[in-house]
């Protein structure tokens, strides 16, 4: 795990000085850092030491004119070496090593050899044609822009900033608060963009082009459950045994949640005493969830699998202390409070001597969706059916009598912009008028980047589970977003996130099997049936606790709701320049009824929206040591 920052040209060695850049993003790769130079490249790389922890782990590795950076983890690099042992010998314990022999040998059909997450530089210095490849799931970022005659190109857009001017686009900024994330590979600056999952660039000749590589063909089985079961403990077992290949001590954060609590109970399974679980405690949170899973549940399973856990006190303190750097630090617009858990965990965990760390991102979509999302779809199955296989709706519509007026908005949306609406379901319309212009420039550019993971879906499955390809679509949106978090989060305390739920192998067999056997038995029915054959009811049986935090109590406090009024009243129009003149009109007018205590989202989003154009845009902060109070008292 590690970071680059770099640059492309079409025929000269690059003179730009790449050092201030590479120090901006040094906690991806804190114990080595070098720059290399080549015929027309340039690369910064910092390194984070996981696998052999020599200098001879140290990047770029090179094989017959082919050099190689890898911002990632190449899983099954034991097995690739040893299925080429005849014609490769490794000089390293490095994951990355074999990667140049295997593009050699196999040209960019290595990639299909892969089991891993990965960002990957890849020169050819031979043919003097330049890569830049991203892994299927979008696990590791890989940001790029262009100008003059370079590509510059870095593991973090703040990297970037360092090396040419980048300019903010306000539509982007409208998408972030519409979405509440920036779907790929979108950024929040002009003409910057993220490589779309599962695809590459190509830099030849000064010309570049974008291409996928991941083209899987996933087909509906039709094996029964207890068959399904079954292989997905054995693909679960294998992805968890290779995400544990390390030579440093690994964890799990655990929330005490399906995905997680699997997680730890397999790696235990597996792992040697240097195995260790992370998890919050969260003042308050017991009483307005009704559900106290992620605090006893974590404690009560490590005490019972010998596991060290480790908790921390996530309260307003945590919050005051530490907003500023973690906004500074994303390099979107937080919109999501769970967030600060991956920030306050990866911490916890690098203080405890812990630098790779898995997380259950990928469970919700391989085992049913998210309800908000897959549930009015459900609700609206018939005529979802109909719209993905063409058939007449008037055949549907007395079938859906019984919801049509409650849900005609949602309706209407997925009938007439099916894309839009995906895109945009964890957000809802919690910002913009569906009727307003800024939401019509929103959706224009939704509808043309929805397009595209649109077909990638449709071309990766044989047969038709829609359900199934709207989870799949998420890794372009959702699932994309939540590896995002855990990039930035954990990567700024220098610790490494693994997630076995998107295994290649096990991604790919839970997207076979039809959603209606996933869902049988409730949302996550299917996982929680297996599981119960392995873990205690105590965990198989638990009330779903979310990662948020209590920003209501927070914000609406007598002392506190003053001071931030005054804040963003006084900023008002940094929210009417950069974001909306129609919010910034809604919150002058009517501040007390826009940010209401049931709308603390909201106001969260616009928090920390300001503080981010005043440490990005107009520099008005500057240490990110100031506290969240110091910032709205001034």
């Amino acid at each position: 795990m590690c970071g680059f920052v770099g640059l492309f040209n079409k025929q000269k060695v690059p003179d730009t000085d790449l050092k201030e850049a590479a120090d901006s993003i040094m906690h991806r790769g804190p114990d080595m850092q070098g720059t290399e130079t080549g015929y027309n490249w340039k690369v910064a790389f910092n390194r984070l030491s996981i696998n052999d922890l020599s200098s001879k782990g140290m990047q770029p590795f090179r094989y017959q004119g082919v050099v190689v950076y890898v911002n990632g983890e190449i899983y099954n690099y034991i097995e690739l070496g040893e299925e080429h042992k005849g014609e490769f010998k490794s000089a390293s314990g490095s994951d990355v090593e074999i990667i140049p022999f295997l593009y050699k040998k196999y040209g960019l059909k290595f990639l299909d050899l892969l089991n891993g997450m990965f960002s990957i530089i890849l020169i050819d210095e031979t043919k003097k044609i330049n890569y830049l490849i991203r892994d299927r799931f979008g696990k590791k970022p890989l940001y790029y822009c262009q100008g003059d005659e370079n590509l510059f190109f870095a593991s973090e857009v703040k990297a970037l900033k360092n090396i040419k001017n980048l300019e903010v686009d306000k539509i982007n900024l409208k998408i972030n608060f519409s979405c509440w994330f920036l779907p790929q590979p979108l950024t929040l600056y002009k003409d910057t963009y993220n490589v779309y999952p599962g695809s590459y660039l190509k830099y030849e000749n000064g010309e570049i082009t974008e291409n996928r590589w991941y083209n899987p063909k996933i087909k509906t089985t039709s094996e029964n459950e207890d068959v399904i079961s079954e292989n997905f403990i054995n693909f679960f077992r294998k992805a968890i045994k290779y995400r544990l290949r390390s030579d440093v001590p690994v964890g799990v954060f655990l929330s005490g949640g399906l995905d997680s609590t699997s997680i730890a109970k397999f790696s235990k399974e597996f792992s040697t005493n240097r195995f260790y679980a992370f998890g919050a405690k969260i003042p308050g949170k017991e009483d307005w969830e009704n559900s106290n899973t992620d605090t006893v549940i974590p404690q009560k399973l490590c005490k019972d699998l010998g596991i060290k856990y480790e908790a921390i006190l996530l309260d307003y303190d945590y919050f005051n202390k530490n907003i500023i750097k973690i906004v500074a630090n994303y390099d979107e617009i937080l919109m999501n409070s769970g967030v600060l858990i991956f920030y306050a965990l990866s911490a916890l965990a690098k203080k405890n001597g812990v630098s790779v760390i898995m997380a259950g991102i990928g469970g919700d979509e391989i085992f049913g969706g998210y309800p908000w999302q897959s549930g009015v779809t459900r609700k609206l199955g018939i005529l979802f059916k109909g719209l993905h296989n063409k058939v007449p709706y008037s055949n549907y519509l007395h079938k859906m009598l019984d919801i049509f007026w409650e849900k005609l908005p949602i309706i209407y949306q997925i009938l007439s912009d099916h894309g839009v609406w995906h895109s945009q379901t964890l957000g809802g319309s919690m910002f913009f008028n569906p009727r307003s212009k800024e939401k019509c420039s929103i959706d224009e550019k939704l509808r043309t980047l929805t397009k595209n993971y649109y077909n990638f879906a449709e071309n990766n499955f044989y047969d038709g589970d829609i359900y199934n390809k709207m989870h799949y679509r998420n890794i372009f949106t959702v699932m994309g977003h939540q590896n995002y978090q855990s990039d930035i989060g954990c990567m700024s305390q220098s610790v490494e996130n693994r997630s076995p739920f998107e295994d290649v192998d096990l991604f790919e067999y839970m997207m076979s099997v039809p959603d209606k056997v996933k869902i049988r038995d409730g949302h996550k029915g299917l996982l929680r049936k297996v599981l119960k054959k392995h873990m205690p009811s105590y965990v198989t049986e638990a009330k779903k606790s979310g990662p948020t935090m209590p920003i209501h109590t927070w914000f609406y406090d007598e002392n506190m709701y003053e001071p931030i009024k005054k804040f963003v009243l006084k900023n008002i129009k940094l929210i009417q320049s950069f974001l909306s003149p129609e919010i910034a009109k809604n919150i002058s007018g009517q501040y007390d009824k826009y940010f209401a205590e049931k709308n603390s989202l909201r106001l969260f989003a616009v928090i920390n929206f300001l503080i981010w154009i005043k440490v990005n845009i107009t520099h008005d902060i500057k240490s990110t040591e100031l506290s969240f109070e110091e910032l709205i008292r001034k």
